[in-house]
């Protein structure tokens, strides 16, 4: 029993970090500059301290030297933390949360980040934490060989940053992060291999993290917090899910990281059949659907998100005490993630055809909008075509009061609309975008996606609204 307090240990030490040390880190970003504003892709008003990054990295810090402690006073040197590559992997680890505090500050370019990203993948397959010997099911085997390298740095670098992705919505990376820990932990206890000295209070620390993060939040893990999570939640997956011969359980690693991994490989396909950059950041990510489809609804796109991520993460675990059953283990978070896609219209054939050209249309207009003003924009014929192209019928833009400010196409009574909340800056709403198509309002959240270039002439449409009303009010 006495082998087991250590981790206990560690585990309310890096609580306690995150949760008594919230205020300091909060007030520590404020001054360092850690500071995210309102922006058109974010759901919130008032800036909010980056101390995420902060508070995570430290919490583990100090959660490893009580771990060592404890363990050194119990007389545990020799039966604790034997694989000591789990230390070195702090060292890659570090630098990636160093890169986050940089970009936080200051942005990086794209490319910059990529090859510190691969940097540190790379540091990380020296010290073991690779793609060897591949199974899957034991329907597949293969040996990497050559290709252990190249595929390791992709891997870990594809989910460093797809949970910098996912970290979009309050409460939705930490959260995924502490379920992938937590079925790593698990997993690794299947595996009877207890290496568990930073999974688990790295994911108490993402947990605790989310009291600040909730309701109103204080604090944001920002690109620190989130690629430090990411990264360490990729190579302590690679470590759970390789068995003791050497083979790497593919279906497993994909339910532990089901919720980024499939996020990442459809806004990566996505993109290139819109013709966009790969790396650029954009509102069409699977939470962005589910907001669209809940009306704006935070807590409950989280819930549903993170209940879905459950479903793998528990799925990894069951696939490794069992694995004939592994397929079915799969089978009910993907149908899950696909129901997503095909309500939002992601997954119709007809409209990923022409998100190229629609992409296209949409930023000819918002061009257009910026030299001759929104009015011009939103009456050109370029917009007949952009609607033709997504299956919209009709559109209109109303006020905050509910008023007509726009519209375009016929609108059909009996069929639903789809109603995208429109702010002027995160959550200070100013009117509402509807989008009616031939289908039900959800699959409207494809086009409210490729219609994004032109939100700023719409929401200059409102400001106009706004101020004629006023100068009516004053003569009267």
């Amino acid at each position: 029993m006495l082998d087991y307090v250590p981790y206990g240990v560690g585990v309310v030490s890096a609580a306690l970090v995150v949760l008594a040390g919230g205020r300091w880190f909060r007030r520590t970003a404020w001054r360092l500059g850690l500071i995210d504003g309102p922006k058109l892709r974010g759901v919130h008003a008032e800036p909010v301290a980056k101390s995420g990054g902060m508070a995570i990295v430290v919490a583990l810090a100090v959660s490893l030297l009580a771990q060592l402690v404890a363990a050194r006073a119990l007389g545990l040197e020799d039966a604790y933390l034997q694989d000591v590559n789990h230390l070195y992997l702090l060292l890659p680890a570090f630098a990636i949360a160093g890169l986050g505090l940089m970009d936080d500050l200051r942005p990086l370019g794209a490319l910059a980040k990529l090859a510190v990203q691969a940097a540190a993948a790379t540091v990380a397959w020296f010290l073991f934490f690779r793609i060897d010997n591949v199974n899957a099911a034991g329907l597949l085997e293969f040996s990497a060989g050559w290709l252990s390298l190249p595929l390791t740095v992709l891997f870990i670098v594809a989910v460093t940053n797809a949970f910098n992705m996912i970290d979009g919505v309050d409460g939705l990376c930490s959260g995924a992060a502490f379920i992938a820990l937590l079925g790593i932990g698990g997993f690794s206890l299947l595996g009877g291999e207890l290496h568990i000295e930073l999974a688990l209070p790295l994911g108490v620390a993402a947990l605790a993290f989310r009291r600040f993060n909730l309701g109103k939040p204080k604090a944001f893990l920002g690109d620190s917090g989130s690629m430090f999570l990411g990264f360490l939640v990729a190579t302590l997956a690679l470590r759970a899910v390789t068995r003791g011969d050497g083979a790497l359980d593919v279906l497993p690693l994909f339910l532990l990281l089901s919720l980024p991994v499939v996020d990442i490989t459809t806004v990566f396909f996505r993109r290139l059949l819109q013709g966009a950059n790969p790396l650029r950041a954009d509102r069409g990510h699977i939470h962005h659907i589910l907001l669209l489809l809940f009306d704006g609804n935070v807590p409950r796109t989280t819930a549903t998100l993170l209940l879905m991520a459950a479903m793998g993460a528990a799925g990894a675990v069951w696939a490794g005490a069992e694995p004939m059953l592994a397929g079915a283990a799969i089978t009910l978070p993907l149908g899950l993630y696909a129901a997503v896609y095909l309500a939002g219209g992601y997954a119709s054939w007809s409209n990923l055809r022409n998100a190229g050209a629609a992409s296209d249309a949409a930023h000819v207009l918002a061009e257009r909008a910026k030299q001759a003003g929104a009015e011009a924009a939103l009456s050109d014929s370029k917009l007949l075509e952009w609607m033709r192209l997504t299956g919209v019928q009709a559109a209109a833009l109303l006020s905050e009061e509910g008023e007509l400010v726009w519209s375009a196409g016929l609108p059909d009574s009996g069929r639903d609309a789809l109603n995208i909340p429109l702010y002027a800056s995160g959550r200070v709403e100013r009117g509402r975008l509807v989008l009616q198509g031939q289908g039900r309002s959800g699959a409207m959240a494809f086009a409210a996606h490729l219609l994004l270039p032109l939100y700023p002439a719409f929401m200059e449409l409102l400001a106009l609204q706004t101020a004629e009303k006023a100068v009516e009010e004053t003569r009267v």
